[in-house]
């Protein structure tokens, strides 16, 4: 075995952990958070701003839960275009409203995809 395969299989479990990891989660705390809208205060960037391959946005926001105002304690990735005043969807945890999680159904999906094709191309020599 070459070590291209054994690299596309390392990789291909890595993703499918990576997915198991994001569904435990999602099990665990789906009926344990709420989801609603809130305002970006703070946006962060781990590169420079002029790099945009490679780069991502994470955001302190704020958000009304049973009319009082919270600012998240952790960051949430947000989309490139985001802008400070923008509004995003949050998901909050209902006894800890200020904490927030970024679990999602897609990116379960997504990994599984992702390592799907990986192991297919592993296995099927297609590089």
């Amino acid at each position: 075995m070459s070590t291209d395969i054994i690299f596309l299989y390392i990789i291909a479990v890595i993703v499918l952990l990576f997915a198991a990891v994001n569904c435990i989660v999602y099990i665990l705390k789906h009926n344990k958070t709420a989801q609603t809208t809130g305002t970006i205060v703070s946006i962060k960037m781990p590169n420079s701003e002029t790099a945009r391959v490679r780069n991502s946005k994470w955001a302190i926001v704020t958000y009304m839960v049973s009319n009082k105002v919270y600012t998240s304690r952790n960051r949430v990735q947000v989309p490139m275009t985001a802008q400070v005043g923008s509004y995003t969807l949050v998901r909050y945890d209902v006894k800890q409203p200020d904490k927030l999680y970024s679990f999602s159904m897609t990116r379960i999906v997504v990994g599984v995809l992702i390592s799907a094709v990986f192991f297919i191309v592993a296995v099927f020599n297609l590089i």
